[in-house]
């Protein structure tokens, strides 16, 4: 009885701690880790558990930098990416 309850409580906590990236996702514009309603876009890109298998991109990003897609969010860390490169080489 007692391994049985022992058990199931080991099987509960690695299930919420696997479910964390879906109620808290990290947004890949800013970093920031937000509860899911703060969140306009959540998609799925990969089969890998945790923060790598999705991307997100909470409401204040996607007002701020008017990002509607996923190809948005791309476009805009490419251009991040250049201007970074430009700035170490002057």
């Amino acid at each position: 009885m007692r391994l049985g309850i022992s058990f199931a409580a080991l099987a509960a906590i690695i299930l919420f701690l696997l479910y964390i990236p879906d109620m808290f996702p990290k947004c890949s514009c800013c970093g920031k880790k937000k509860f899911k309603p703060f969140f306009s876009i959540h998609r799925v890109v990969g089969i890998n558990p945790g923060y790598s298998g999705s991307r997100s991109i909470c409401k204040r990003c996607c007002r701020e930098y008017n990002i509607e897609s996923l190809c948005d969010l791309d476009r805009l860390i490419e251009i991040r990416r250049k201007m970074k490169i430009d700035s170490l080489t002057r």
